[in-house]
């Protein structure tokens, strides 16, 4: 099917069939994996949804006035929420206006669709708010809920939606598509993949960022500080600049492929194979007890980072451990 990656054809050929049935549920939630494509397939299902005549694989068709109002970003039919400041909550003023929207007739006597994405960035007054257009929909309404963390939705919302799972597609599959999308070696791919977690969107967007050679200097001054070649607090300052959830991802990584080679040993699996030397020699001048300690530091800030949180005092708790084990 044009238009759709191929690992998310299943998922596509499931709601058509929903559609022609008359049983299109009125709230999905897509759920999976940063990377696979869910906003993607969220995007088309909208589009198709409002299209007036999709064609025979029950996508849009590009050219009835629906979706030229969709190419021109006008399409009175379809409500998106998104926050309104990256990392930051959607607001129970938000879902209300879209709440309110949705009670609306159609414009043009078909779906009403709303799109919220992140889903799990509903704050708890929003989602309470949405909770009654989830219990009692208007007819012909359909509301896309995206989300990498289904978890942190409350339990009343997960279970008036219908799921829909993306898992990352086989990694053949993937690592086929990343060769036909941009000249990357099988192992460089392979690589992309791995840190991914099998995502190829994420892979590919891994690729064009550069990410592995900003990856390995970060990794490195986080070496120095361990040895005392570097001052805790001035890279402190330099990554309170970009503590962002990237940063700490990898961080996360790190640590965890430490972890498993200090109770593996020197043949235990690793995510980060390219820098498996670097965190063998990390991992010799660390004890368990502190690499539990920083992943749990680690994974605490993953979870503050959106918040107002001081960065420059957040990086500062997470580095200063390192540097501590160096002078003991």
């Amino acid at each position: 099917m044009s238009g759709l990656h191929p690992w998310l054809q299943g998922q596509w050929r499931q709601l058509c069939q929903a559609r022609e049935q008359g049983r299109m549920p009125h709230a999905l939630l897509l759920s999976g994996p940063r990377g696979v494509g869910k906003g993607e397939f969220a995007e088309a299902l909208a589009r198709a949804l409002l299209c007036r005549v999709p064609d025979p694989q029950g996508q849009a068709c590009g050219q009835c006035p629906s979706c030229r109002q969709w190419e021109a970003g006008s399409s009175p039919d379809f409500l998106r929420v998104v926050p309104e400041e990256e990392g930051k909550a959607i607001k129970v003023d938000q879902v209300r206006e879209l709440c309110a929207g949705l009670t609306l007739t159609s414009h043009g006597g078909g779906y009403k669709v709303a799109l919220l994405r992140p889903a799990e960035r509903m704050n708890l007054n929003a989602a309470n708010s949405l909770l009654k257009t989830l219990e009692e929909p208007t007819a012909n309404t359909v509301l896309l809920l995206v989300t990498e963390r289904p978890a942190q939705l409350p339990a009343t919302i997960r279970s008036r939606c219908q799921l829909l799972v993306f898992p990352a597609p086989p990694r053949a599959e993937a690592l086929a598509w990343l060769a036909d999308q941009a000249a990357i070696d099988a192992q460089r791919a392979g690589l992309l993949l791995d840190l991914s977690a099998g995502a190829p969107l994420q892979a590919l967007a891994l690729a064009a960022d550069e990410v592995l050679e900003q990856r390995a200097a970060k990794l490195a001054r986080l070496e120095a500080v361990q040895t005392g070649r570097e001052d805790p607090l001035r890279v402190a300052a330099d990554w309170s600049q970009e503590a962002d959830r990237v940063t700490l991802a990898w961080m996360q990584e790190w640590i965890g492929d430490m972890i498993r080679i200090t109770l593996g040993g020197d043949s235990a699996p690793v995510r980060n194979a390219d820098l498996r030397d670097r965190l063998q020699g990390m991992a010799g001048r660390s004890g368990p007890a502190m690499l539990f300690a920083q992943l749990d530091r680690v994974t605490a800030a993953a979870r503050m980072s959106a918040s107002g949180v001081n960065r420059q005092l957040m990086m500062e708790d997470l580095l200063l451990p390192w540097a501590q084990g160096a002078q003991a």
